[in-house]
């Protein structure tokens, strides 16, 4: 009889001990990431374009270089910094732009301000960039910079009259 009330105890016991198991609790962590990258857009919705008024050509005694500007803008991501290049467009050389007209050239030039001091390209060759510092892509963080466009009056006063066109490409580098 001691026998079987053991075994009756042990059976017990053991099925006492596997209800108690049945509300244990087992955790395990779960690795949450969002990556963020850096990126940087040029907003030319607005139809970015520079032109320049060459009406006082004509005009007597006019000693002035022909100037235009138009503005960039951009954003970037918080805390992502870099340079806004621009390229050589038709003529192949930054320093050396050149607007056509069907094959006829009347050179030009963009610079990073109204100085006329620097010439704006990808940094090599005799030419700067322009910072870009990232305040994040919200449109209420757009950021801007100016691109000041310069005729010689040389080379207006030689160039025949016409349409002359060129085409620049914009670039946010990362």
């Amino acid at each position: 009889m001691k026998r079987m009330n053991l075994k009756v105890l042990l059976f017990a016991a053991i099925a006492f001990a596997s209800i108690g198991t049945a509300n244990a609790q087992n955790t395990q962590n779960i690795d949450i990431t969002a990556i963020v990258p850096s990126v940087c857009i040029v907003d030319v919705s607005s139809g970015t374009t520079m032109t320049f008024d060459m009406s006082n050509l004509a005009v007597v005694g006019n000693v002035l270089d022909f100037d235009a500007s138009t503005i960039l803008a951009w954003r970037c991501s918080a805390g992502f910094n870099t340079i806004i290049t621009i390229s050589a467009g038709i003529s192949g050389d930054q320093t050396n732009r050149e607007l056509d007209d069907g094959g006829t050239r009347l050179s030009y030039n963009l610079y990073t301000n109204g100085g006329y001091g620097q010439v704006w390209g990808d940094g090599g060759a005799g030419t700067g960039t322009v910072a870009a510092n990232g305040t994040g892509m919200a449109v209420a963080n757009i950021g801007t910079s100016e691109v000041f466009g310069r005729i010689p009056l040389a080379a207006a006063e030689a160039a025949p009259p016409g349409t002359y066109t060129d085409q620049v490409l914009v670039t946010v580098v990362f």
